[in-house]
């Protein structure tokens, strides 16, 4: 398969996902795109490189997310990244507002465990997290048990705040 073809399957196959993943790292809808575009523009730069050591999935995930990380770095560093709580618009949708608080505690954590929550809510394997972060299984586990711990912690005292 030639690289263009290769490369629009990728995309085709990952966007809804990164689009998500997207969503934990800018707020703003055009810093989504931009990071949207980003990710997939590394994807694209590495594609000849990609010898299949790793599943693509966790290529794709790993590659997205060290995007996203450089990207929020440089916002941070220019002073432009708006945080996840300067919401302008009220959420009617009790769904999209569940979503979006849980994009809001996710986008708190530190980098390495939004990393790890990110693939997890994609559905990745504790050993597949493990590959994609670098990081030892049981210390996957640990922290995954730790952090889904705190977003019950978070969800809980969100709601008893806004019943």
């Amino acid at each position: 398969m030639n690289p263009h073809d290769r490369f629009r399957d990728l995309v085709s196959s990952y966007a809804a996902a990164m689009r998500r993943l997207c969503a934990v790292y800018a707020r703003d809808q055009q810093d989504r795109e931009d990071l949207f575009q980003n990710v997939f523009l590394a994807v694209w730069k590495a594609l000849p490189a990609f010898r299949g050591d790793a599943a693509e999935r966790t290529w794709v995930y790993s590659i997205a997310h060290n995007v996203a990380l450089t990207w929020q770095a440089k916002e941070r560093r220019w002073g432009r990244r708006r945080g996840l709580e300067d919401v302008s618009h009220v959420v009617e949708n009790p769904a999209n507002e569940r979503r979006m608080q849980l994009e809001i505690v996710i986008s708190r954590l530190a980098p390495v465990d939004r990393q790890l929550v990110v693939l997890w809510l994609e559905g990745f394997t504790t050993a597949q997290i493990a590959e994609a972060s670098g990081m030892r299984p049981g210390t996957v586990g640990v922290r995954l048990t730790r952090i889904r711990q705190s977003l019950v912690e978070s969800f809980g005292s969100s709601e008893s705040k806004n019943g």
